[in-house]
């Protein structure tokens, strides 16, 4: 009997290795569901043939913080300083020459497609409306943010004077705490205006103005109020007058030729 016990001990070690422990789920794996459930979730559309309208905004990291190269921002000089190349509004507005930019070129960068965080996508919904196909989108979020960068001439045609009421309210609401995010207001509003015919109560607000920035030759201004019926004047003048208020009530036209600027004061 004893020869055999060296084969039996050989045989129980062969059998021990062989018979392993059951694998433990690894930790932070996911576990089985219960049964008869099925592991594998319903296909969802891609990115690209999602609806713009309908596609869900990204996170949003809020005015001022938007995703670094998402955008190519282009901004040329007022003296002869090169353009320089900024990758945020935030490294826009902390731009040591800030305060000597003209204006800024704003471009998307990526990633494709194109999908708007919430906040760019209550921009493209105040400044075209509801139906803004991801085209359209894309080129009125760039015009928001443009106006959100640096605007030098502010009553020239691509300026803040150029631009729709929606899209000041858009740029506006977009960025608040820009350098010139109070001007900005100030046009959307219609409490600031520049030269041109301006009904009052639409696009201009009603009340107490003066030119807060008067053109390049202030000898060469001249304004008129115009009364709704039949468009009798109601008065003019030139730069002398326009440093005092000019009065203007709803209804009333009001006409500025080389002034400047005007703003209200009460």
């Amino acid at each position: 009997m004893r020869k055999f016990l060296p084969f039996y001990a050989v045989v129980a070690l062969l059998f021990a290795g062989c018979v392993a422990p059951s694998p433990q789920p690894s930790p932070g794996l996911p576990s089985s569901g219960p049964a008869g459930s099925s592991a594998t979730a319903s296909p969802s559309l891609p990115p690209s043939s999602v609806p713009f309208s309908e596609a869900p905004g990204k996170e949003d990291p809020g005015p001022g913080e938007d995703d670094a190269g998402r955008f190519a921002y282009k901004c040329s000089s007022l003296d002869a300083s090169p353009e320089v190349q900024l990758s945020s509004l935030a490294e826009v507005w902390a731009a040591p020459n800030y305060t000597r930019m003209a204006s800024c070129d704003v471009s998307y960068a990526g990633p494709q497609p194109f999908q708007p965080t919430e906040r760019e996508l209550e921009a493209i919904t105040t400044a075209t409306g509801q139906d803004a196909g991801a085209e359209k989108g894309l080129a009125a979020l760039l015009e928001v943010q443009r106006l959100c960068t640096r605007v030098s001439n502010e009553a020239a045609a691509d300026g803040f004077g150029g631009a729709s009421k929606e899209t000041l309210v858009a740029a506006a609401q977009f960025c608040p705490d820009s350098p010139q995010g109070k001007i900005i207001a100030a046009w959307a509003d219609g409490s600031r205006v520049g030269d041109g015919e301006h009904a009052v109560g639409d696009r201009m607000q009603p009340g107490g103005y003066r030119l807060v920035k008067p053109a390049a030759s202030p000898g060469e201004c001249s304004w008129t109020i115009t009364a709704s019926d039949g468009g009798s004047v109601v008065a003019r003048g030139g730069s002398e007058a326009a440093g005092q208020t000019v009065d203007l009530t709803s209804g009333q036209n009001f006409t500025s030729d080389k002034c400047g600027i005007w703003g209200k004061m009460y």
